[in-house]
């Protein structure tokens, strides 16, 4: 059997983004992660929707520094992307935006500073809407990806009408992708690349706290669960976590609705500056977080079974294309 060679929809993806790899990172991780994952060919992605304009300032600028490669921004539209126009000014050369499309003066001011743009869909319809508007790339997000979930279907069923929909635009797969073996299915089901979040949380250069590394690495493949358990700060988003005991609390309370969950209230880590983390509160622990780190939403797809070390981001997305191209490895 011979070894998987890039797609011709891979390769012009690769081409036309300038990458080695056809493999981009979900936004969390930080920039030295993000640095490291476009320094090693593929495309890194720094999350900017949480935070002023002179952070997304500092942070675009950060990345400029640190790599001379392609990266994008991330902003969530269920919230006002309030420094994207610092982001722009700074040189971001890519937005990567997410449940939502960006309305025709959003996509016209991206364009206009030199920018492109993608969107992450969940339906047809979505796909539809963000080719519209201009993207130059989708994320089609199955049920299976951590974090806050978009998608309400599986990836293999969405995903062939997605990239029926897109013609020319590069669609990226996401969605419980791990292994090489999951990028070569995705390759093959006809799409351009793949979007990995999970995998890369468990990385040396991620900024996720170190239990909650340790806790991906030990994790089991049917040790996640989507629910709305962590939805403070962000109501009524479906997200997948890895079960802990702030979730298992609630599940056995007959998940209660808002104001009846039982240990509400609890403040069960600090930040580095000291502020207080509450235990439904959608964010998960970065490093320098105290407390009882892992009752913290601790975002995980439904390949985690598949993670079992911390190696540098370079030699993971080294490994990842090895174990695509090889059938020994697939």
């Amino acid at each position: 059997m011979q070894a998987a060679m890039p797609t011709a929809a891979a390769s012009a993806f690769m081409a036309r983004f300038g990458l080695r790899y056809p493999i981009m990172q979900a936004p969390y991780g930080g920039p030295a992660l993000a640095a490291a994952i476009s320094n090693a060919g593929a495309l890194g992605t720094v999350s900017l929707w949480v935070g002023s304009e002179d952070a997304a300032r500092e942070r675009v600028q950060t990345m400029r520094q640190s790599t001379t490669q392609l990266f994008a921004v991330n902003y969530v539209l269920s919230f006002e992307p309030r420094s994207l126009p610092a982001a722009l000014d700074a040189g971001a050369p890519a937005v990567h935006f997410s449940w939502g499309v960006p309305p025709p003066a959003m996509a016209a001011m991206v364009r206009q500073r030199g920018a492109i743009f993608g969107v992450q869909i969940a339906t047809v319809e979505g796909a539809s809407a963000a080719l519209e508007a201009g993207a130059s790339y989708l994320v089609c997000q199955g049920i299976e990806a951590g974090g806050h979930v978009q998608s309400s279907t599986p990836l293999y069923e969405l995903l062939p009408r997605v990239v029926d929909r897109a013609k020319d635009t590069p669609v990226l797969a996401a969605g419980g992708i791990t292994h090489g073996r999951d990028i070569c299915k995705a390759l093959r089901a006809g799409a351009s690349g793949v979007l990995i979040g999970t995998r890369f949380v468990a990385t040396q250069e991620s900024m996720a706290h170190p239990e909650y590394k340790a806790a991906l690495v030990s994790a089991e493949p049917t040790d996640t669960a989507l629910s709305v358990c962590f939805q403070d700060g962000w109501p009524g988003a479906l997200h997948r976590t890895l079960r802990n005991g702030t979730l298992e609390r609630w599940e056995a309370a007959g998940c209660p609705p808002v104001g009846q969950r039982p240990g509400e209230g609890d403040v069960v880590a600090r930040l580095v500056d000291g502020s207080p983390v509450a235990r439904y509160h959608f964010a998960s622990p970065q490093r320098g977080v105290e407390g009882q780190v892992t009752d913290l939403a601790l975002y995980a797809g439904a390949g985690v079974g598949e993670i079992s070390d911390l190696p540098p981001a370079a030699e993971l997305i080294k490994r990842l294309w090895e174990e695509c191209v090889s059938p020994d490895l697939r």
